[in-house]
């Protein structure tokens, strides 16, 4: 009679776990939605948050950075949108088609800030292909004395790079004030999918070689 293996069964499990955490990994690192993270604790009571999404030079092969999920932002019926920038679906969208797109929101400081952007875009196999930088900055309640450690070259406490490429286009990111700022990928659904399953798959040989 045939005695299953249950030692091996565990063992195939976790390597199928190891797959799906590779696959996420994977995933992560080639994910299109990036979470934004800004802690205002340390900033005063009061100030704007400013988003900005420019190309590199006009014209540039057309991209998009829509941001959702927002939390701490407060009221927005007085935000201050310009060049390619819309509002849409309780979050916003910029695009690339002109050479400074803007969104500037006064805000009350004090705990965390954090949202989604996505990007999409055309593709372009050329290697000179010219990016577009997602870019948050965060000022004092006059609305001009950039905060944090800041890049001097355009008050920046972080950014995001969409360059667009003969796939799906390749997002990279910069952080200069990590006290204040955090940017992390968020995994596409199939790697979530994946790493489930190898989680589904070690819960059920564990449970076999226990009822043995």
């Amino acid at each position: 009679m045939f005695k299953p293996n249950y030692s091996l069964t565990l063992r195939h499990a976790a390597l199928a776990l190891a797959i799906g955490i590779a696959c996420a990994s994977a995933g992560l690192a080639s994910a299109q939605t990036m979470h934004v993270e800004l802690n205002t604790a340390s900033l005063g009571s009061s100030g704007f948050l400013d988003l900005q999404f420019n190309p590199e030079q006009v014209p540039a092969s057309f991209a998009s950075a829509t941001i959702s999920h927002l939390s701490g932002f407060g009221d927005l019926s007085g935000v201050s949108l310009l060049g390619d920038v819309h509002a849409n679906s309780g979050g916003f969208v910029f695009g690339n088609t002109s050479d400074y797109n803007d969104l500037f929101q006064a805000m009350s400081f004090g705990g965390k800030v954090s949202f989604d952007v996505t990007f999409g875009g055309l593709s372009d196999p050329s290697p000179v292909a010219f990016q577009s930088k997602f870019a948050v900055s965060l000022y004092g309640a006059d609305g001009t004395t950039p905060l944090g450690n800041f890049k001097p070259q355009d008050s920046s406490l972080m950014s995001i790079t969409w360059q667009p490429t003969a796939g799906a286009g390749a997002v990279s990111s910069d952080i200069t004030d990590h006290a204040i700022g955090s940017i992390s990928a968020v995994p596409e659904p199939s790697a979530w999918a994946m790493l489930g399953a190898g989680l589904a798959l070690v819960g059920f040989a564990r449970r076999r070689k226990l009822a043995a």
